[in-house]
């Protein structure tokens, strides 16, 4: 194997590289509907949205900054004097790509996964090749170049620029996933132009398929025609909800470019798609989300639906006793006058000439002899409760009357002039000296 240095890739200028077709598009109306949230969002609260980002980007800041100094501390940073074979590569492939800014380049063990990742602190750019993808590919080093390219295409299509903000966007289900199964494309394109052959490219991605020693016996054309298999409803399913491809579909792509043909995905995988946001954890995050959600939709309902019936029922019962309040008052106002006139409490309503109204809720009216109170016993269903009414003199002689409700009443379906009566909880304590005129004389009979 021909050292990188010498490659048609190592000598290679900038490369015409060509992005997937849809990322751009998918960019676009991303941009706009996160653009107008956040300019909505911004409307909404006032420009405080601002602040609250602020405050989560210093938290972020904070945490990742761990992370960071991880990969700086335990990981071995390649340069010209330390695996200088890794170095050029890489300094081969961001000329390619057309970076003139490095990103900081680092090996790290992976403790057994394959693969490469792109990150970003502040303003500077990282890029980590895991120790174990390195060894899995002794006897292709080209297509380690894969690997970088693909990670610095993260890095020259400004993917880990936009994501913060595209956040609303990204939440959509379909077009979340759509963008992010086209930035992956993309990078494979890049990653692509970085070797000096296609094999190797293909090399590269047999090793997340069949792993560190089985990809040197992969049948790359039969793993390419797996991607007939991918129209079935479940696998259409968990691909439009996953952020990335299969990985026999890339390869085909890496393998044939535009040309790659793939089946038309189940139309009910679409139709289920379409109801599940993007989490980032594919169709098992989503189901998550919807169970977190149901668990907290469930009792909202429940309690909000319980408020509404007893709203409904409090309203209804109100408009029953305070036409029965109503009913009850015309007799009070013949005791009242039968007072004012003789001087004393009447025994019974019915010789005043009183009769309970028809489909009334009042079932009998009886007067306390000991407290000249008016009370009011009610058919079903309020047969638990009992409109009081209690008598109080004037100076002037004239009577007024005051409404209570025994029995379990709310207070919104209380008549309007009516409160709760004595709780039964105090029973026992010490009854208030009466103040009215009545009832110092009602006190001065017993």
């Amino acid at each position: 194997m021909e050292d990188q240095a010498s490659t048609p890739a190592a000598n290679s200028q900038r490369a015409v590289i060509k992005p997937y077709a849809n990322e751009q598009r998918l960019f676009v109306i991303m941009a706009v509907i996160s653009g107008l949230s956040w300019l909505a969002l911004t409307l909404v609260t006032f420009g405080i949205i601002w602040i609250i980002m602020l405050v989560l980007y210093l938290i972020g800041l904070f945490g990742f900054s761990y992370f960071i100094s991880y990969v700086r501390g335990n990981g071995v940073r390649v340069t010209a004097e330390q695996f200088p074979d890794l170095h050029v590569r890489f300094e081969n492939c961001c000329q390619i790509v057309g970076l003139n800014k490095r990103p900081e380049f680092y090996l790290m063990t992976g403790n057994g996964a394959l693969n490469a990742f792109a990150t970003r602190f502040l303003r500077r750019y990282y890029v980590v090749l895991l120790s174990d993808i390195v060894d899995a590919l002794q006897e292709d080093t080209e297509a380690l170049n894969f690997y970088i390219g693909h990670e610095l295409g993260h890095i020259a299509q400004k993917h880990l620029v936009h994501h913060w903000w595209l956040v609303f966007a990204s939440w959509i289900p379909l077009l979340g996933t759509a963008y992010s199964r086209a930035r992956e494309y993309s990078c494979d394109q890049y990653g692509l132009a970085c070797t000096s052959n296609k094999q190797s490219a293909v090399h590269a991605l047999a090793v997340l398929a069949a792993g560190s020693s089985r990809w040197k016996s992969l049948n790359t054309q039969a793993y390419i025609a797996q991607a007939k298999d991918t129209d079935g409803f479940w696998m259409a399913v968990n691909e439009l909800t996953a952020d990335y491809p299969w990985l026999c579909k890339r390869v085909a792509r890496v393998e044939n470019g535009d040309a790659a043909v793939f089946p038309r995905r189940n139309i009910f995988a679409w139709l289920i798609s379409a109801t599940i946001p993007n989490t980032g954890f594919g169709l098992i995050g989503a189901m998550v989300v919807y169970i977190y959600l149901l668990l907290i939709l469930v009792p909202i309902s429940m309690s909000a639906y319980s408020s509404h019936q007893t709203k409904a029922l409090n309203a209804k019962t109100h408009i029953e006793l305070s036409q029965a309040y109503t009913e009850g008052m015309v007799a009070a106002k013949l005791v009242g006058n039968f007072y004012e006139e003789t001087g004393y409490m009447p025994e019974a309503v019915e010789g005043l000439g009183f009769k309970i109204p028809a489909k009334s809720l009042i079932k009998s009216v009886e007067i306390n002899p000991e407290s000249a109170e008016l009370n009011l016993a009610l058919n079903t269903p309020h047969q638990d409760k009992e409109i009081i009414l209690s008598p109080s003199a004037g100076d002037d002689g004239t009577i007024s009357w005051t409404c209570s409700i025994t029995g379990k009443v709310d207070v919104a379906a209380l008549p309007d002039d009516c409160t709760l009566a004595f709780d039964e909880s105090e029973a026992g304590t010490v009854a208030p000296e009466p103040t009215t005129a009545l009832g110092k004389f009602l006190k001065f009979l017993k």
